[in-house]
């Protein structure tokens, strides 16, 4: 999913169709100066989605591999940027115990893998693709949480209210587990 798929949506929910024939969603007419600023604040609104999904409701895992020599492994020196540490398993697949700083963890000699949840990074164009948990957050879930900042932002408080309303209730249904409920057969008398 892009920015571009989601701000089409955010466009209509907010009544801005016009937002939608501009050439940086895609459409052939070149944006006005007013519909730019009104295109940036949105792509403020998508990160700042994108960051509060990430942190509180789908968190982004990723797993690296580190040769860790010293016993301290940088945070600057990991790919992603750290969110919180999961685990750490030795070379031979056993958990191990770190210790964490402010800059740096410790853990023992070896090849280790890294398990931790990161921030998306933030997102300056029209054509990227968000980092989301692909199968979980919708296009629509993440619509909704957009144009909720974009209501709060620029000062439609009872709008964005029930904006985020939405999108709360729509991430409720999106983390609820897929749990099959069967009844028990019963014997009739």
């Amino acid at each position: 999913m892009t920015v571009k798929e989601v701000l089409n949506l955010v466009a209509e929910y907010i009544g801005e169709t016009d937002l939608k024939n501009c050439t940086e969603l895609g459409g052939e007419t070149v944006a006005t100066e007013q519909q730019l600023e009104k295109l940036n604040l949105l792509l403020s609104c998508v990160n700042d989605v994108s960051q509060s999904l990430a942190m509180m409701y789908f968190p982004l895992k990723f797993e690296e591999k580190i040769s860790n020599k010293t016993g301290k492994i940088l945070f600057s020196t990991l790919k992603q940027p750290l969110l919180e540490i999961l685990k750490i398993v030795d070379e031979h697949g056993y958990d191990t115990e770190f210790a964490i700083f402010p800059t740096y963890l410790e853990a023992k000699n070896g090849d280790l893998t890294i398990v931790y949840t990161y921030l998306p990074k933030y997102l300056s164009g029209f054509d990227n693709v968000l980092e989301i948990q692909e199968g979980k957050v919708s296009k629509r879930l993440f619509a909704l949480g957009v144009v909720s900042r974009y209501f709060l932002l620029t000062g439609m408080y009872s709008d964005a209210e029930a904006w985020e309303n939405m999108f709360e209730r729509a991430v409720l249904v999106a983390n609820r587990p897929k749990i099959a409920k069967t009844i028990k057969k019963r014997r009739w008398l």
